[in-house]
C-alpha cells in the first residue's frame, strides 16, 4: 500500500460523526458473501444515496487494509475498476471465490449479484 493511500492514513477503527457514511458503505461490503458481488452504484442505493457510486469507491479505499472485502464491488456493467492501480487482483481474488467472468472481462450480475435481505423490523 503506497504512502498517498487513504486506507494507510486512517489508523484508528472508531469513526468520526462525518463517516457515518463511509461506516455504513462498510458494514454493507461486509455482508457481501464469498461468491458474490455488488455494485458501486447498488451500494449508493443501499445507503440512501449519502454518496454517490464514486463516493462509495472513496468510502471502500479508505478501509483499514483487510477490514471489508473490497474485490466484491464491481461496477454497473459488472466489470472491475481496480486494474489501473492493481493490474489482475481483484479478478484473481474473485475467481478464487468462484466467480466466473465473461469473454468480454464482465461478471454475469444476474447470477453473481448480491441482494441483501430487507430488514426485519
Amino acid at each position: 500500500m503506497s504512502e498517498r493511500d487513504p486506507r494507510a492514513a486512517r489508523s484508528s477503527s472508531r469513526a468520526k460523526a462525518d463517516d457515518a457514511p463511509f461506516v455504513r458503505v462498510w458494514a454493507l461490503v461486509r455482508r457481501i458473501p464469498r461468491g458474490r458481488v455488488a455494485t458501486y452504484g447498488q451500494l449508493s442505493a443501499l445507503i440512501d444515496r449519502r454518496l454517490t457510486p464514486v463516493g462509495v469507491g472513496w468510502a471502500i479505499r479508505a478501509a483499514a487494509e483487510g477490514a471489508i472485502p473490497w474485490q466484491r464491488v464491481v461496477n454497473g456493467r459488472g466489470g472491475i475498476s481496480t486494474d489501473g492501480e492493481h493490474p489482475g487482483l481483484q479478478r484473481a481474488m474473485l475467481e478464487a471465490e468462484g466467480v466466473a467472468f465473461g469473454r468480454d472481462g464482465t461478471i454475469d450480475l444476474a447470477r453473481y449479484g448480491w441482494r441483501p435481505r430487507a430488514a426485519r423490523h
